[in-house]
């Protein structure tokens, strides 16, 4: 009886998703606080109790114990189990895509970058701040993914030399146009508004988007970013406006307000996200067509 391979891939992925995702997790707890990611073993946050191996199996212990330490009364935060579960079906997703045109480095690549770009999001969203080791060494590791894997850009030609100085060249192309773009649309929205719009992680982190994502990538999320965080935040603060009371002490209730200062970087995130799991092919297509009625239209 034939057995598809298709099953056999993604439950490959699921696993090493879930097991990335709970990787992460210790990433975002421990390098924020400066500390190694290697040593000590996992540990119980509040009582420091060593956590054995099969208390420590991604996605389902955190269903099996509720949500709670078995060494003391801690509650594990339910992010904890999201990002696990999010990290193995975004994995399981890429690995089903790959296996229907097996190409190692396109997944290779890929699953980098959705692991890098799902870190951002979550220590982003918690501490404001993109550790340069997933912004500046998030995009070293494109441009060698790059030069290694040529497909990563659809980069084909009969030259396998060609290939990979062309793909090389496409990546540092794009880190340049991602982080160079929004690096002046901080300082044009600094100017304007007088006072600092962007930080320096998220010009950084455009420059890792823009390895792996190509200048057409890179243009995209800015402004699909953008786009995300108004259609995310317009909306919370405006329900938040009309639907804030003062308490008994006359106080107002906390609120997300204008001019309140966002992590931007979750959003470009998610935009990076987008464009490589969903609409990567129509995006470059566009930029293409764009390309070719410039020309077209230019003298001679």
């Amino acid at each position: 009886v034939y057995l598809s391979h298709e099953p056999i891939m993604v439950l490959t992925g699921i696993v090493l998703g879930a097991v990335l995702g709970s990787f992460l997790n210790v990433c975002a707890y421990r390098i924020p606080l400066g500390q190694s990611i290697v040593s000590p073993r996992s540990f119980c946050p509040q009582c420091n109790s060593p956590i054995p191996w099969f208390r420590n199996l991604p996605v389902v212990t955190w269903l099996i114990q509720g949500g709670k330490a078995n060494c003391c009364s801690f509650k594990i935060p339910m992010r904890y189990w999201l990002v696990e579960a999010f990290s193995a079906i975004l994995f399981g997703f890429l690995f089903y895509r790959y296996s229907q045109v097996p190409d190692f480095g396109q997944l290779l690549g890929g699953c980098t970058f959705a692991w890098l770009m799902l870190a951002v999001v979550v220590i982003d969203m918690e501490t404001m701040l993109i550790p340069d080791r997933f912004s500046m060494g998030g995009a070293v590791v494109g441009v060698l993914l790059s030069v290694a894997f040529p497909s990563l850009h659809h980069i084909h030609s009969a030259s396998e030399f060609m290939n990979r100085v062309g793909s090389g060249l496409e990546s540092v192309i794009g880190l340049l146009i991602g982080s160079a773009s929004l690096y002046w649309i901080g300082i044009l929205a600094e100017k304007a508004l007088k006072k600092e719009a962007l930080g320096e992680g998220d010009v950084k982190l455009m420059g890792c988007v823009g390895a792996f994502c190509g200048w057409q990538g890179s243009i995209f999320v800015i402004f699909g970013g953008a786009t995300l965080g108004a259609v995310i935040l317009l909306p919370i603060m405006l329900l938040g406006r009309f639907s804030s009371k003062r308490d008994e002490e006359g106080e107002e209730g906390q609120t997300l307000t204008w001019g309140q200062e966002v992590p931007f970087g979750p959003y470009l995130a998610l935009a990076g996200l987008i464009y490589l799991v969903a609409i990567r092919p129509w995006v470059d297509d566009w930029f293409d067509s764009l390309i070719w009625v410039f020309s077209q239209a230019s003298p001679g």
